[in-house]
Formats: structure tokens, sequence, C-alpha cells
């Protein structure tokens, strides 16, 4: 439908634009006849020709699909009542059963992470192409205050491992350097340190606690 609406607005001026692009054309054909392919040449010479077939069968494929808008919105609104529901859902289990339930290990929280992310993208999917359904019909936009709320949450939640992956790898090297240069490396333990506590600082306090 986007493209249908692109389409008839060139319609206006389609024939400015090609108007410099002809004329340029056959300049070159005057000058440069050897230079253009033929696959070139036809597409010149059928350029006019290409566009009004496209603008028959835009014509079309909108009476087309205005014979079917009823069907197509009747789709569309069950589909958003049924995306609600299962938002809801996702959520709840989102809430009982994914990583921010307490008491998790870190590796059995992100992997909780990366199946509720999975989950969630095809949600979103969902959402996104209603909301260009309710767009085209001129509906009042449907909101998912559940699937806005794990949206942030899974976002900063990912901030949250980067972070932790973060400090335990570095944890690891100074493992691994020798006591007797440990004088050398204090200042840079100290720097790092410093900047894994101020990114924990920017952290919800919900998470920071969790």
């Amino acid at each position: 439908m986007f493209s249908l609406e692109e389409i008839r607005k060139k319609q206006s001026d389609i024939s400015l634009q090609f108007k410099p692009i002809n004329e340029m054309y056959n300049l070159v054909e005057i000058y440069f006849s050897d230079s253009m392919d033929k696959e070139e040449i036809y597409q010149k010479e059928n350029m006019n020709k290409i566009w009004d077939q496209l603008v028959v069968k835009s014509i079309t494929v909108r009476n087309e699909l205005q014979g079917d808008q009823a069907a197509f919105k009747l789709s569309l609104c069950q589909g958003i009542k049924q995306l609600g529901i299962d938002v809801k859902v996702f959520r709840h289990d989102f809430d009982t059963a994914g990583p921010m339930v307490p008491g998790l290990e870190p590796r059995d929280a992100l992997e909780r992470l990366r199946k509720f992310k999975e989950e969630f993208s095809v949600h979103k999917r969902k959402f996104d192409s209603y909301f260009s359904g309710e767009t085209l019909f001129g509906l009042p936009h449907t909101s998912y205050p559940e699937l806005k709320k794990t949206e942030t949450e899974i976002e900063l939640l990912d901030k949250l491992y980067i972070l932790y992956s973060k400090v335990k790898d570095t944890i690891s090297k100074w493992k691994d350097v020798p006591w007797t240069e440990i004088t050398q490396e204090i200042d840079k333990m100290v720097e790092a340190t410093e900047i894994y506590a101020r990114d924990c600082a920017r952290l919800p306090g919900s998470l920071k606690s969790w």
C-alpha cells in the first residue's frame, strides 16, 4: 500500500523527472553512441512505456486491495487482540521464570535472557507489523505496556551482562599477573575498578541489587 501511494505521488511530476534524462541520453547518442550497450538503449527507449505499465498495474492492484480491505482490516483487528493476550502471558512468564528471578546463577540467568529475547523479537515484529496496519487503515495505535516494559528491562539486562563479562574477564587477567609485577599494574587496576563502578552506578537500583 505504501508503494502504491508512492507511485500515485510520482505520477504528477514523473514526466519532469524523465525529461532531463531523455535529453542527456539524446546527447550521448549523438556524440557517444558507441559507448552505450544494448541493454541501456533498451531501457532508455522503454522508460516511459515501463512507467505507464507500472501505473496501470498499481491501479489494478489498488482496486483488488480495496475489494479485500474489509477482510484485511478484520484480520488486523483479530491479530491485535491476540497480540494483547500473548504479550500479557509473555510478561507473566518473564516475571515468574525469566532472568530476573531472585537466586539465579549468572549462567542460568543469561540462558533465560537469551530465550526471552528470542520470544520478545517475535512479539516485536508483530507489533511493528500491526502498527503499520493501524496507520494504513487510520486506526488508533494500540499500546502494549508490558511489551515496552520488557523491552526496556531486556536492554538493561544486556548492559548488565556486558559489564559482568568485562569484569569477569578483567579479574581473570589480573589473576595471571605475577606478584612481582603487581606494583606496575596497580594504577591500571584502580582505573578499571573505578570505570566498572561508574558503569554499575548507571544501572537502575533493581538491577544493581539483583
